[in-house]
């Protein structure tokens, strides 16, 4: 996945000379890299929030950018990036040459344009199905290829790489982002021809969900895509990530369709009473009735309010088909809020998991709700997750303010442990300041013994 966070320890090569001096050279590496991957996922976070997500190398503090995008989205990236602490400079990396197909015939052209057949029938509007496409002289039997296609949520693969490397790298992203909604696999064929994209194919299929419908199709040195962006800006955010993922081997073909729909918007909140209440707009009544299905098979048709306004014009995005499995995730934890706006996602999961008195010690039930929120983060790379540490109001307020911060800061250390990025997470204390029960009898003390979690962008002025 391209927001994924490697850190990697440097190995002293040599004689060496003394313990000591072996200590200090480790340190002096293991903080530059450290460094490096912290302004790399600096300039990540501030770019997807931004709705700039790009390709970023870091080399010390020097920042390569890489993307299609329009001037006047180059000068907002590189103002952007220009203005984070610890940057020196930033250049950008030309991408490989991408050929745009008509979508329409000119006049006196036989070609059958993409989605019509040699009749002039057309294909279903909501297909991703990709032509299948190769080099001069490349025949797919003999070289690697993959074809991904995302529609309505479900994942479509097929293809073969010649190692089982890339092939489990592949299968681990589609797990990652598309279970259970995923049909198919890649093979492996040992007497396949390899390509430089092989390497990257996992982060090929991960940014599909870029503009909900589309696919790719790669044969050894070339590749096809085709899709539904909502705009042209989601249009070229797909080509750029891909072309970026393919590396400039790779010749692409885009036939990608600029619908110029609007973003649905989606809420749900459960208060902690066994309700649940939803709002938004959808695309589709479809969507509408496989939200509400849903949310009803969780907490109960009866406790289920709201309703969702069906438009047209409202473009299906990915997050909208992962709604149900948020339902069934969020169900453990008693209260819950979030919202997809433009696909951006933000929420909080609150209660049903307590500390005991003057600990930090994080319980099952604590640990539980992190897995959950471990789950989400690992799922949404431009996400920034905000722990928040309470307490009761037992105990002088200075030690309860330490208390606080030292539970946060235990959840962070498990979510780290857990594989998400630390830079990508913030702990926070707010001490006895923030009750959410009476905090004169003892249910209500042990329920404002807790920590609060926080999905969304970067935090901009603190939590």
């Amino acid at each position: 996945m391209a927001a994924d966070r490697r850190i990697t320890k440097g190995f002293l090569i040599g004689v060496v000379l003394a313990a000591w001096v072996l200590l200090l050279g480790t340190a002096v590496v293991w903080g530059l890299q450290n460094e490096q991957n912290d302004l790399r996922d600096r300039v990540h976070v501030a770019l997807a929030t931004a709705g700039l997500p790009m390709d970023i190398v870091v080399e010390g503090r020097d920042v390569s950018l890489a993307g299609a995008a329009s001037d006047a989205e180059r000068s907002q990236a590189e103002a952007i990036v220009r203005e984070l602490e610890g940057v020196r400079s930033v250049a950008w990396n030309d991408l490989p040459p991408i050929v745009i197909v008509p979508t329409t015939q000119s006049p006196g052209d036989t070609t059958s344009p993409p989605g019509t057949d040699a009749t002039g029938s057309t294909s279903p509007p909501d297909s991703t199905e990709t032509p299948t496409t190769a080099g001069p002289g490349e025949d797919p039997e003999v070289v690697a290829h993959i074809s991904a296609a995302l529609d309505k949520g479900v994942l479509q693969l097929s293809g073969a790489v010649p190692d089982p490397e890339s092939a489990a790298r592949i299968a681990a992203v589609a797990e990652l982002i598309y279970a259970p909604f995923v049909e198919g696999a890649i093979e492996v064929d040992t007497s396949l021809e390899s390509a430089p994209w092989v390497a990257n194919a996992a982060r090929v299929v991960a940014v599909l969900p870029v503009v909900s419908t589309s696919g790719v199709d790669v044969v050894g040195s070339a590749a096809s895509i085709t899709g539904k962006a909502p705009t042209e800006v989601r249009k070229a955010q797909l080509e750029g990530a891909l072309a970026g993922a393919l590396g400039p081997d790779v010749t692409i073909t885009s036939a990608v369709e600029v619908t110029n729909l609007e973003a649905p918007f989606f809420a749900a909140r459960a208060p902690g009473d066994g309700t649940m209440t939803v709002g938004g707009v959808v695309p589709s009544q479809a969507v509408s009735d496989q939200i509400i299905g849903a949310a009803g098979a969780v907490y109960g048709a009866g406790n289920v309010s709201g309703e969702l306004e069906v438009r047209s014009g409202v473009a299906e995005t990915f997050s909208l088909f992962r709604v149900p499995v948020v339902f069934a995730l969020f169900a453990q934890v008693p209260q819950w809020e979030f919202a997809i706006d433009d696909d951006v996602i933000t929420g909080a999961l609150k209660g049903g998991a307590t500390f005991e008195y003057g600990s930090a010690e994080l319980s099952q039930e604590l640990i539980g709700l992190l897995n959950i929120a471990a789950a989400i983060l690992t799922r949404n790379p431009t996400l920034v997750g905000t722990v928040a540490g309470h307490t009761d109001a037992l105990g002088s307020e200075g030690f309860n303010q330490t208390l606080s911060e030292a539970r946060a800061q235990a959840a962070v250390d498990y979510l780290a442990a857990a594989g998400v990025d630390p830079n990508r997470l913030v702990s926070v204390g707010f001490g006895e300041s923030r009750p959410i029960a009476d905090n004169s009898t003892a249910a209500g003390r042990a329920a404002n013994r807790r920590i609060e979690f926080f999905l969304g962008p970067a935090p901009q002025g603190g939590a």
